[in-house]
């Protein structure tokens, strides 16, 4: 039997999905939102809400069936093995660019000590570099891999701490209203369009239910990981953001490789800087480690490629598969080079905008099971259970249907893939099912 002190606590949930979702956000985001102007700040309050709604509809989930390990499970329980293997393998295709993104940032801030990384080819080479770092932390085990983020969380949240809190000394109210909205478009077009781009930060928000088999007690580390994770993160990213428009002209930050540490700059001095660069790289490292194990953990779970070993390997409850380890290595590496841009900034904006559109259809499937477990639940909670997944759904399409449009063809690509990925897993099961009814 798996060692229990192996597994991960409800301090380490929290810490795995704040930390998750705290990473390439907040640090390159004000970067991608420079084109948008400070208007994006309504987008963070309407993305915070819809990630609430989410994060209960999880809570929810685990409630309902505290017994259920994973995500994907209990889209598979909603509504069979198929609607289990989908959601799982979008949720993959999603993690993809999202790694890529992250990596994006981890580059992006150490372009301030070496300048030649903020462009191709060196961007390309280290970001990739970057990424096969933090898989070998990953081979390591999950215990280390959040052991990583609570070791630079503290550190690498100061910056953005600071900025959430001090900066507001150097906000000037004149700089964030010049830049209320400098694409000139109506706000009832440019801010469903920024809370695309913003519903990135809230990535990861899934991080405990996705770990539920490495956590000691599902039933209550889930619903602290995922609210206490969300509480967390939202606070920062909201007061960060709207202090960091009234610092630098939207102008500014659209250029801008390290926002945080231009930021700092100007009032603080270039050492400074330098150290708020080093802070968020190493913020950020410890986020790609973390996203890169949920990565492992959707390709090694029941739903997905789980379904077709004959039994799971005796130390699967602490260390992840040393061959997705590698698989997830290389097509990570291709993806990076699928997605060169000529600007960091644009290749993290298009990398971000793919993952949020095929992350959140598997949020629209965990809502909709959540409809049909909810009769698990008390009266109270049932209520409460169906209302949320409902608004859920709803908040999900308008967000899916606000992205561009270009990103809805590749969302139908991903979906045909993954029902034609399906086929073999199914001949597969059918035949062992068939062997053991006739043994």
């Amino acid at each position: 039997m798996p060692d229990d002190r192996k597994k991960l606590g409800p301090f380490l949930a929290v810490v795995v999905v704040a930390g998750t979702m705290i990473g390439s956000g907040v640090y390159l985001l004000p970067a991608s939102l420079g084109a948008v102007g400070s208007i994006s700040i309504l987008a963070w309050l309407i993305g915070a809400f819809g990630a609430g709604l989410i994060a209960t509809v999880f809570a929810m989930l685990a409630l309902a069936s505290p017994e259920t390990s994973g995500l994907f499970s209990y889209v598979r329980n909603g509504f069979g093995p198929c609607a289990g293997f989908v959601a799982a393998a979008l949720y993959w295709f999603s993690c993809v660019p999202g790694n890529v993104a992250v990596a994006l940032a981890v580059t992006g801030y150490l372009s301030v000590f070496v300048p030649m990384v903020a462009k191709p080819p060196t961007l390309t080479i280290a970001t990739i570099a970057v990424i096969w770092l933090l898989l070998g932390a990953n081979a390591v085990g999950p215990k280390f891999v959040a052991k990583l983020q609570s070791w630079t969380a503290l550190v690498g949240l100061a910056p953005v701490l600071f900025t959430a809190i001090a900066g507001w000394f150097w906000f000037h109210g004149a700089t964030f209203a010049q830049s209320w909205n400098v694409s000139g478009d109506p706000a009832l077009t440019v801010v469903p369009r920024t809370t695309v781009m913003v519903f990135w930060a809230f990535v990861g928000i899934e991080g405990a239910i996705l770990l539920a088999v490495r956590l000691r007690n599902p039933g209550r580390d889930v619903p602290i990981g995922t609210l206490g994770g969300l509480a967390v993160a939202a606070m920062i990213y909201i007061g960060a953001s709207a202090a960091i428009m009234g610092i630098l002209p939207a102008a500014v930050l659209a250029k801008s490789a390290a926002p945080f540490a231009d930021a700092a700059a100007p009032a603080l001095g270039a050492s400074v800087a330098g150290a708020v660069a080093l802070c968020a790289m190493l913020k950020a490292t410890g986020t790609l480690g973390g996203s890169l194990l949920f990565t492992v953990e959707t390709a090694e779970c029941e739903s997905c490629l789980g379904s077709l070993r004959e039994a799971p390997p005796p130390q699967s409850a602490y260390r992840v598969s040393l061959t997705n380890i590698v698989l997830t290595g290389v097509v990570e590496t291709l993806a990076v080079i699928v997605s060169v841009s000529p600007s960091l900034a644009r290749q993290f904006t298009v990398v971000t905008n793919v993952a949020v559109v095929l992350t959140v259809m598997v949020y629209i499937g965990a809502s909709l099971s959540l409809l049909r477990l909810s009769s698990a639940l008390s009266a109270p909670q049932r209520t409460v259970a169906r209302v949320v997944a409902v608004l859920a759904v709803l908040f999900g399409a308008w967000l899916i249907y606000a992205s561009e449009r270009d990103l809805l063809i590749w969302s139908v690509g991903a979906v045909v893939l993954a029902l034609t990925g399906y086929v073999p897993v199914y001949l597969r099961t059918s035949r062992r099912a068939k062997l053991l009814a006739e043994a």
